[in-house]
């Protein structure tokens, strides 16, 4: 029988790599660049959204969901990415001409590659009066 053992520090460090297709991923959304999106998803890739109950397989179909996007896609503004090894959150703010949504987008990679999305969304909303005394305002929903 083998036993391998990973020493801290010896797996090759891929953060800054995977910021980087994070970022690439919902400029090309936001773009319109289809080509990208293909390069960055697995062709298995899938996306969920459970708010809606669903789920889009394939990287093939998820380009066609942005693309045929009633009104173009948003634009988008991220704010934080943050995670380890393959799975990663990215946080974003979302504009869909007047209305703002906020996104939390659960990032997983097999490889360089995107392989599963699962975002959770909610649009802006103003803040009740009975907690004014205990809470600050963020500059985001400014």
């Amino acid at each position: 029988m083998i036993y391998l053992s990973v020493q801290p520090g010896s797996e090759p460090d891929h953060a800054a790599e995977r910021r980087a297709t994070i970022r690439r991923y919902f400029a090309a959304v936001q773009d319109g660049d289809y080509s990208s999106l293909l390069e960055l998803l697995t062709p298995d890739a899938i996306t969920r959204w459970p708010q809606s109950s669903e789920r889009i397989t394939r990287a093939l179909s998820c380009v066609q969901v942005h693309r045929n996007y009633p009104g173009g896609p948003p634009t988008y503004r991220v704010d934080r990415i943050s995670g380890e090894g393959n799975a990663w959150v990215a946080e974003l703010v979302a504009e869909y001409g007047e209305d703002r949504w906020h996104i939390v987008s659960l990032i997983e990679f097999d490889g360089p590659r995107i392989a599963r999305i699962t975002d959770y969304f909610g649009p802006s909303v103003p803040a009740p009066e009975w907690r004014q005394e205990w809470v600050e305002y963020e500059a985001a929903n400014a």
